[in-house]
């Protein structure tokens, strides 16, 4: 039986991403507002990509003018993408039969890159290729499948990927052997410092009349009011709103108990390490990581030089407890001992440069991430539930994904027909395999648990099935 998110801890652990806050404490009004014709709960990336869009859109000339709440637990983007791994690693080859999906994140990708450099929003966005170890020779066989089926169906992206697994190769690349089996190389990646980008927008449109945000002020629950609208209750009082969109990952099933099954809470944990020699100067990462096999989904980014040259490293999560946990107040000490240690393992020394054994953290954190039952992101309108709207489970991959989610689920709030807009939002990319309706619900319900998936370390269930 799935567990279902609590509140967002009010003690959270400190995240490097955290050192330089912005709009601390921010109400636009002292008091709370009692009615607003669209709430939406979440101030992380995909809550800043719903209202910069509502707003977008109902900015436009002729628009009918709205009023749109925000809602804040904690601080503004305190959760998940203010404690993510700091990186944007499309995985195009993860479900090649779906040309849709890869497309869905290259669009991403590439919206997230020209907002960031139209808008000059210092958040350190460097692209650089990505490259994912693999640590057993079925995970190398699945990659090797999974490539040649997206070049098959998706040639355009599939010349952006390909699989290493020569000694040689492997060691170029800067993996260590014999641990390493092989590794798949794509193009496109990047690394980031996500909570300044997500700041950066909730500053461009605070100036926006129609829009008013309150932190620290959860909602505890949702119900119907006596009018057709919903209710939101809070500590500070009820709100009555038209549309409500949670933005809330995984803590959707705090306000929506009928999805606790589908999106589970999972916890991970992130360091910033100081490089030492063996990862500075020449000898620094040019790339972004990931380290696949066996219970191992570990990530990897390095801060610029100019910057301290953080080595961001997360996972390990078979070293603590992780699935069910929402409270991101707590370190696990025998995680946070496995990321400060395994890099010099799984990764080549500078030329000339002793790897140590232990590398020094300046920050040890956590972050709770929303797995989804069938892996892919849950967009769109809550069934039996007309008006509430939701971009949430994202399994640990929002960066690629979320921006243009928020995009969508803007599209189906502001549609006046329902089906309408649903189908306006996958003309313009969403892919049909991440709407929410009652027959995909179904269909992931037919599926293992998030919790035996996890276990058997089974979450690419379709190019297992089709290797």
């Amino acid at each position: 039986m799935s567990k279902a998110a609590g509140l967002p801890s009010q003690h959270a652990s400190a995240s490097f991403w955290h050192t330089e806050p912005r709009l601390l404490g921010h109400r636009t009004t002292e008091d709370l507002p009692q009615q607003a014709d669209i709430v939406v709960i979440g101030t992380g990336i995909s809550g800043a990509s719903v209202v910069h869009h509502l707003l977008e859109k109902l900015n436009n000339e002729g628009a009918e003018k709205k009023t749109v709440l925000v809602l804040e637990a904690r601080e503004i983007c305190w959760a998940a993408t203010g404690r993510n791994g700091g990186h944007c690693l499309p995985m195009f080859y993860e479900h090649p039969h779906d040309p849709s999906i890869s497309n869905f994140e290259y669009a991403n990708f590439l919206a997230l890159s020209d907002l960031i450099s139209s808008r000059n929003i210092a958040c350190e966005w460097n692209t650089q290729p990505g490259i994912r170890g693999l640590y057993s020779n079925e995970e190398v066989k699945l990659a090797h499948h999974a490539v040649n089926t997206l070049q098959q169906t998706n040639p355009t992206l599939g010349k952006m990927c390909r699989v290493v697994d020569t000694a040689d190769e492997l060691q170029k690349l800067g993996l260590a052997v014999p641990e390493a089996k092989g590794a798949v190389v794509t193009d496109v990646a990047a690394r980031l410092w996500p909570y300044k980008l997500v700041t950066a927008i909730w500053e461009s449109v605070l100036t926006n009349p129609c829009l008013n945000l309150q932190t620290h002020t959860p909602v505890l629950s949702i119900s119907p009011s006596g009018t057709g609208n919903w209710n939101l209750h809070t500590d500070r009082g009820l709100v009555e709103a038209k549309q409500v969109v949670l933005a809330t990952n995984a803590y959707t099933l705090h306000l929506i108990p009928s999805m606790a099954d589908l999106i589970v809470p999972c916890r991970g944990q992130m360091s910033a390490l100081q490089p030492g020699e063996a990862f500075s100067g020449p000898s620094r990462t040019q790339t972004s990581f990931a380290f696949i096999g066996p219970k191992m989904d570990d990530y990897l980014v390095q801060r610029p030089d100019e910057s301290s040259a953080h080595l961001m490293f997360g996972g390990g999560r078979s070293f603590g407890p992780s699935l069910g946990i929402s409270d991101d107040g707590e370190v696990d000490a025998n995680v946070a001992k496995y990321l400060r240690t395994a890099l010099p393992r799984l990764l080549l020394a500078g030329q000339g440069k002793k790897g140590e054994e232990e590398l020094q953290a300046t920050h040890e954190w956590t972050g709770i991430m929303g797995f989804s039952r069938d892996s892919l992101p849950w967009v769109g309108e809550v069934p039996q539930r007309k008006g509430i709207f939701v971009a949430a489970g994202y399994t640990g991959h929002g960066m690629p994904n979320a921006w243009l989610c928020g995009k969508s689920v803007a599209t189906m709030v502001l549609g006046e027909d329902t089906i309408m807009a649903v189908v306006k939002a996958v003309e313009e990319g969403l892919p049909k395999a991440y709407l929410l309706n009652e027959e995909r619900i179904g269909r992931a319900r037919k599926m293992d648990t998030v919790e035996v998936q996890d276990e058997d370390h089974m979450f690419k269930a379709e190019v297992i099935a089709e290797a």
